[in-house]
């Protein structure tokens, strides 16, 4: 097994049991973030808001969507949280069914950036859902996350 460096501390880490709308599962991502002590309750609304007005430009690719606001006051610092829905959640778009949902949050326009760019790292194979998706507790989650080989070329070390 590799080493592991820890990239995604297991307490940002979740597999979600259960059927949920798309509303219900960006709360329980906010729920998250809150636990982590990263954004104020008002950010949840926010993110649902976004979605509501902006329409599901969240869901990035197919399975995956990268739940947010803007950067704004009801952030405390940043973070990342990794959600697997077993269940899927619909947002209503091409990109449906959902199963990976990442929580983002961000003080500045600088951070948001610096974490869509690992994102787009971790899923730069198009096999890695599968493999999310394979983890049956959090402490897979958590090993994958993290005990990846560094990539040539890629500034966040994920390989899957």
């Amino acid at each position: 097994m590799n080493k592991v460096i820890e990239r995604f501390p297991k307490e940002v880490l979740a597999i979600i049991e259960g059927s949920f709308d798309w509303q219900k599962a960006i709360k329980i991502t906010g729920n998250l973030l809150i636990k982590n002590q990263a954004i104020e309750v008002a950010y949840i609304d926010l993110m649902i808001q976004a979605v509501k007005q902006l329409g599901p430009y969240m869901v990035i690719i197919p399975h995956v969507a990268i739940v947010h606001a803007a950067p704004i006051k009801h952030v405390l610092k940043n973070k990342l949280v990794f959600l697997v829905f077993k269940e899927p959640v619909f947002f209503n778009c091409e990109n449906d069914p959902v199963h990976i949902l990442i929580g983002l949050c961000a003080l500045d326009s600088n951070s948001h950036l610096k974490h869509f760019q690992m994102i787009a790292d971790i899923f730069e194979n198009e096999d890695s859902y599968q493999k999310f998706m394979a983890c049956k507790d959090d402490n897979e989650l958590y090993q994958l996350l993290n005990s990846n080989p560094r990539k040539e070329g890629n500034a966040h070390g994920w390989t899957f």
